[in-house]
């Protein structure tokens, strides 16, 4: 019978691949048909290329099965080759005494590369398998990706593609069919570690599974795939390196290791770039490698198509495959999520609970391993004493970077062999290492983001065989600040099945939606200059319009086109957004030159908005309005927004202080204009100069329905604000807010004005009550947890420890103290005509950062500290004092709310450990118990409380409602109308608003709440659990935190409150009012 095609000259070896030969066949029982002699012919290597240490490798013969012929060779559609017993000249295949088959004489040369690709010719064959477990052609998310980049490089666009395939489609094998099915010249691809270089590498060599798939035809010769470990001596060796390859695979820091000057020269070899793990393409080595390709086709292939940054990856997103879709047809598997709680040592709950599940699976029959992930080498040093205690049966190993390679070669090899059923490591086992057995993690610590995090759990989520089953993750809930999207993965309750797959197509979206935007340029976009390179500054000067439509084309005649770096403008009609970019030349400023010059680029942006008739200009050349170039896109009668409307831009922000002011003297013209910064800037609002001076421009801070927030104004008619966006989408959404103010008639500037707190360096103590002493802040919002204070030989986390005033006087320094449940550290602020100094009383307190090492008080001088005074003043970091320009209104009486204190000993303050009836705490926590349905009520008294009750509920309006009620004992036995029984509750109020950050707030109480288990062995939860904090810590990103705050002194009475304490609730209500947008209310005596 005759099985294959073209007849040659007998055992031909001076060719490679000679012309095939008939393969013989028997017939065999029922029809069947039986391969004569079958040969196990084993892998053939050609002659490798070493050039500057870097390899070259080809492929000359896969492993296959041939057959024996009568003229004792070997033949098969690969080629045919002389068997013998004894040792014969040229390449043959000699039969050893066990019957096995092994290559000898030279080995081949590799080919050249085009003739590589001429034996692909007519090769691929689009085909789609019959079903997910199906070996009869490509998954369907394979040959989309294959059409998809088809069809994009036929439009000839050299915007990079970016592919989005979930981990377990096969990404590797759609790079293969990409370059065989469009033959391309030579592959540039990037890998982000050497693992992946390697494991790629392998597989580009052989073609991967695509001719056992019947997708690609044999014969067709394997590629020359070259693999850059170094960097190369010269230009010359990089172009003969790339000019004997089909496929180039480097890492970054390979390829960057050569001279500028030879890397471009071997760039310059490459036709196409593709990119794996795609999400790091933002870095900034990555976006150098992919810009030497501009011209050319360049692909990014991920499964996270977002960075963990925030950064968008640029380029088209041409094909997306879905999760769910990937979950639907098995690519990726089922995993379940095992949460666990504990406070005390979670590393041993994690490893108890993964090691049940292993051997739970392993008596199942299942052929698992488990990974415990860890952040450090001293994590994993610790750990794997822990796994080795509780599972020495299961021999755990240990991998990270600093094992030599032969131990970490020793330990894998343990666990292929399976003598080892447990690896601890340190992100070894991340991006390109492929271990389907791998089935339970146990995640001690986790991933700080979302794009790492779905990779990880894509390692275990591949389908395999049927001696697999359904991976497991083991987690301790993470700390909060994490990515804001793990939140939802964590929760207690979370179907990780489900979740994962909403938080990958959200995210899918989210970047397609961006390529969309970017996509409405169309073919307008520069070349020159990459849209995803533009980050503007938040600024824009605004011009009011009254035409139908736009020409944003006309920019062109007021620049020329000559000065126009990109041309044409890149348009977005769908949006009414333009950008463009000038050259400009200019005379040095420091000679009379006529061989050297200056030249400077600028950036213009120019949005409209059709439904206000606004037009928004934006532009690094801040030194115009760009009147002409605003007439010339909107018509003629388009008029800039300028004056004192700009102003307009900061109403509704309370305490709205101004820390720079420029004036202009209308009288003098010595001091024409002035500008005023930090102690200077209180000159800028002068009253007895006010009719001769007017403000040029102003840029203050302050809240805006209880956010900071920054806004600058010139009467010229420019708006910024401080706030830095990454994007021209997030400018064009900025406008839309400032345009929204602008347009808004009802907005009074004399009242924008009139709100503005002017600050005064402190030069003396002002005479005023202090009420409290608080971090400022840039402490909360800048401070890891993990620093800690030092004092007395005892440490304790820096954001617990609270700052308590111990003496609230008038006059003199003012004296207070840190303190968290093992010390008290006094200190003391005095006052001086050079400014503010604080001492500590009794030997300093260590500040120990994770990189770094100071003291409080050399911190106290760095960030500063806040002081809360009565009558609404406040002073901050620098000494300077603020306190608004008003007359705050007494706390009117009737809002006094009177309780019952019959039982209660009013100069018993906390419940305690016993819960004391008596006590004035527990009262209250019966009070607010009784007030709604809560979720949650934490007894958080003592050093460093929230406040001494936490109450907090989840409301149907997406409204998460926190209370916070501080309780002060009586100084007397009876109700009276003593101030001083205030003084602390009031500062405890101004305190609170900190905590509207509700996600702060719950990060707090859990640390707390850890604390009192450890230290005390007690619970402060009156309602709810561990699993409810957990639940909330989870909801609270994604709600509106709601603040109520209360102040509870059985010893004021209502019938006898005076008006100086009056007038300090006032200012308290106001003041949580204002910042936080927060209710107050106060418990008393009749």
């Amino acid at each position: 019978m005759i099985g294959a095609a073209r007849n040659g000259p007998a055992c031909n070896t001076d060719r490679l691949l000679p012309p095939l030969h008939p393969q013989v066949y028997r017939p065999g029982g029922q029809g069947a048909l039986v391969i004569i002699a079958a040969i196990e012919v084993p892998q053939l290597w050609a002659r490798p290329v070493v050039i500057d240490d870097n390899h070259i490798r080809h492929l000359a013969v896969p492993a296959h099965t041939a057959t024996r012929d009568d003229a004792e060779c070997a033949i098969s559609i690969h080629g045919r080759w002389p068997l013998t017993r004894t040792t014969a000249e040229g390449i043959h295949l000699h039969i050893g005494s066990d019957e096995r088959v092994e290559w000898k004489g030279p080995a081949p040369a590799a080919p050249d590369p085009a003739e590589v690709l001429e034996s692909l010719n007519g090769r691929f064959r689009y085909i789609e398998a019959s079903g997910p477990d199906s070996r009869d052609g490509l998954r369907i998310p394979q040959l989309g990706a294959v059409h998809a980049v088809a069809g994009y490089w036929a439009t000839a666009p050299t915007q990079p593609a970016t592919v989005v395939m979930p981990t377990a489609t096969g990404k590797t094998d759609t790079m293969n069919a990409i370059f065989a099915a469009k033959r391309l010249d030579r592959l540039l691809l990037i890998v982000p570690t050497d693992a992946l270089r390697t494991q790629l590498g392998r597989r580009l060599e052989t073609y991967g599974v695509l001719p056992e798939l019947g997708v690609l035809e044999e014969p067709a010769l394997r590629p020359v795939v070259g693999t850059i470990e170094h960097g190369f001596s010269s230009a010359q060796a990089a172009i003969d390196f790339a000019g004997r390859c089909n496929i180039i695979i480097s890492t970054v820091s390979a390829l960057m290791a050569s001279a500028e000057p030879i890397r471009r020269a071997l760039v310059d070899e490459c036709s196409h770039l593709f990119i794996d793990e795609a999400h790091h393409v933002a870095a900034t080595q990555w976006d150098q490698i992919r810009g030497y390709f501009d011209d050319r086709h360049v692909v990014q292939f991920t499964a996270t198509p977002f960075r963990a940054d925030g950064k968008h990856l640029g380029g088209r997103l041409i094909f997306a495959f879905p999760l769910r879709e990937a979950q639907r047809q098995g690519y990726f598997s089922k995993i379940d999520y095992i949460p666990v709680t504990d406070y005390t040592d979670p590393d041993r709950a994690i490893a108890v609970t993964a090691i049940g599940r292993l051997r739970q699976d392993l008596d199942s029959g299942y052929d698992h391993l488990l990974m415990a992930r860890v952040n450090t080498k001293v994590r994993a040093d610790d750990l794997i004493t822990l796994y080795r205690e509780l599972a020495p049966d299961l021999a755990p190993v240990k991998i990270h970077s600093g094992a030599t390679r032969k131990q970490r070669t020793a330990a894998l090899r343990a666990v292929h062999d399976r003598d080892s059923r447990i690896i601890v490591c340190v992100d070894m086992l991340g991006e390109g290492y492929d271990l389907p057995a791998l089935k339970i993690a146990a995640i001690h610590d986790a991933h700080k983001t979302l794009p790492i995090t779905l990779q990880f759990i894509g390692r275990f989520a591949r389908a395999g065989a049927d001696h697999l089953g359904t991976a497991c993750a083991v987690v301790n809930r993470p700390d909060p600040e994490y990515d804001s999207s793990l939140r939802q993965l964590y929760a207690d309750d979370a179907d990780w099945n489900h979740v994962i797959r909403e938080l990958a197509q959200t995210a899918v979206g989210l970047q397609q939606e961006i390529s969309e935007f970017e996509a409405g340029f169309g073919s307008s976009l520069p070349e020159e200059i990459p849209l995803r390179a533009l980050e503007p500054k938040l600024s824009t000067v605004v011009y009011q319009t009254r035409c139908t439509d736009w020409t944003p084309e006309a920019a062109e005649h007021v620049f020329g086109k000559e000065r126009m770096l990109t041309h044409p403008i890149a348009l977005n009609r769908q949006r009414n957004l333009a950008w463009f970019v000038i050259k400009n030349h200019s005379e040095v400023k420091w000679g009379n030159l006529r061989t050297v010059e200056d030249v400077r680029h600028d950036l213009y942006i120019m949005y409209w908005d059709r439904d206000r008739n606004l037009l928004y200009l934006n532009s690094s050349n801040t030194d115009s309005v760009h009147k002409e170039l605003a007439k010339a896109v909107s018509g003629s009668d388009a008029e800039i927004i300028q004056g004192e409307a700009v102003y307009r831009v900061m109403a509704h922000v309370n305490r709205l202080v101004p820390t720079n002011v420029g004036l202009i003297d209308v009288r003098s013209r010595a001091r024409r204009f002035s500008m005023h910064v930090g102690a200077d800037v209180t000159e800028g609002f002068p009253t007895a100069e006010a009719q001769t001076k007017s403000k040029t421009n102003i840029f203050a801070r302050g809240y805006e329905q209880g956010t900071h927030v920054g806004f600058g104004a010139s009467l010229k008619g420019r708006i910024w604000s401080a706030k830095t966006v990454g994007s021209l989408h997030e400018w064009v959404q900025w406008c839309d807010q400032v345009g929204t103010k602008l347009t808004d008639d009802t907005i009074s500037i004399d009242e924008v004005m009139k709100g503005f707190i002017r600050p005064q360096l402190v030069r003396e103590r002002p005479p005023l009550a202090i009420l409290a002493v608080d971090w400022p802040l840039n402490v909360y919002l800048n401070t890891s947890d993990e620093t800690m204070l030092l004092y007395d030989g005892k440490a304790y986390p820096l954001l617990d420890t609270e700052l308590q005033v111990t003496d609230h006087n008038t006059t003199g320094p003012i004296l207070f103290e840190a303190t968290t449940p093992h010390w008290r550290a006094p200190f003391k602020a005095t006052f001086h005509p050079e400014g503010l100094d604080i001492q500590a009383l009794s030997g300093d307190v260590a500040v120990i950062a994770p990189r770094s090492q100071t003291t409080l008080t050399d911190l106290f001088d760095d960030r500063g500290v806040k002081f809360y005074f009565e009558d609404e003043t406040t002073i901050e970091h620098g000494g300077f004092l603020l306190r608004p320009p008003r007359n705050t209104p007494p706390f009117s009486p009737t809002k006094l709310q009177i309780l019952n204190w019959t039982g209660t000993d009013i100069r018993k303050e906390s419940q305690g450990a016993h819960r004391q009836p008596d006590s004035i705490q527990y009262k209250i926590i019966e009070m607010v118990r009784a007030e709604r349905e809560w979720d949650l009520i934490i007894d958080d008294d003592g050093a460093g409380e929230a406040a001494d009750i936490v109450a907090l509920a989840i409301l149907d309006d997406n409204t998460l409602l926190i209370r916070l009620v501080h309780c002060k004992y009586s100084s007397e036995t009876k109700p009276g109308a003593r101030v001083a029984d205030l003084y602390e509750l009031c500062g405890q109020a101004h305190k609170s608003v900190h905590w509207k950050r509700g996600t702060e707030l719950i990060d707090h109480l859990t640390r707390r709440e850890r604390h009192r288990r450890s230290e005390h062995n007690r619970t402060g939860f009156e309602l709810g659990n561990d699993i409810t904090l957990r639940a909330l810590q989870h909801r609270a990103r994604y709600l509106r935190p709601r603040l109520e705050i209360a102040i509870v002194q059985p010893g004021l009475s209502a019938a006898k409150v005076s008006q100086q304490q009056l007038q300090l609730l006032a200012c308290a209500e106001v003041y949580v009012y204002e910042t936080a947008q927060a209710t107050f209310d106060v418990f008393c005596s009749a």
